[in-house]
């Protein structure tokens, strides 16, 4: 005796395809740096995103600032009237949040940066503070008819002032885990 086992089978692949979304960030700055900055002038300064990619986004920035004088050496941001020696113009849609960011639309509810937007400008420009006065020396001439006014190199006037931005953006669906 004897049995015999027979079966049909059948087999297939079935290949799927995922195309992912492009992240894509553009951020655009117009600035001129000025070559003889006043107290009293403002200087423009635009800082934009633009989302180049095809998945919204959410953005934050922050920013340092430090002044360096003729001698090469860091000042105060503020003169010893405690006067800020710039003046950093922000623009509307940005909010300062407690963590020292400032978010495009709130913390809480950020503004979502949709495919080919682009934001408000972070700032507007900075005001070299009309009040901030030159560290002088007052020298006499020998027969008291001359008076001269030379820098002492130690202030604001002869001063560099950097400003540096940092700009983040993140996947907009996950910003409120991650931010």
């Amino acid at each position: 005796l004897g049995s015999a086992l027979a079966y049909f089978t059948t087999g297939d692949n079935i290949e799927n395809i995922f195309n992912s979304g492009k992240y894509g960030a553009q951020i655009v700055e117009n600035f001129e740096s000025p070559d003889n900055w006043e107290p009293g002038t403002t200087t423009a300064k635009q800082i934009t995103v633009k989302n180049t990619g095809t998945i919204n986004m959410a953005v934050r920035a922050t920013y340092t600032e430090r002044w360096v004088n003729e001698k090469g050496n860091e000042i105060s941001l503020t003169d010893e009237d405690g006067n800020s020696a710039s003046i950093i113009n922000f623009n509307d849609g940005w909010e300062k949040s407690s963590d020292g960011y400032f978010y495009y639309g709130a913390h809480e509810n950020l503004t979502k940066l949709k495919p080919n937007e682009t934001s408000t400008s972070f700032i507007n420009g900075v005001t070299f503070n009309s009040n901030i006065k030159a560290k002088l020396n007052k020298i006499v001439s020998s027969d008291g008819q001359t008076i001269i006014y030379e820098s002492t190199g130690t202030g604001y006037d002869g001063a560099k002032y950097y400003l540096t931005i940092k700009i983040e953006t993140i996947q907009y669906d996950y910003a409120s885990y991650i931010w």
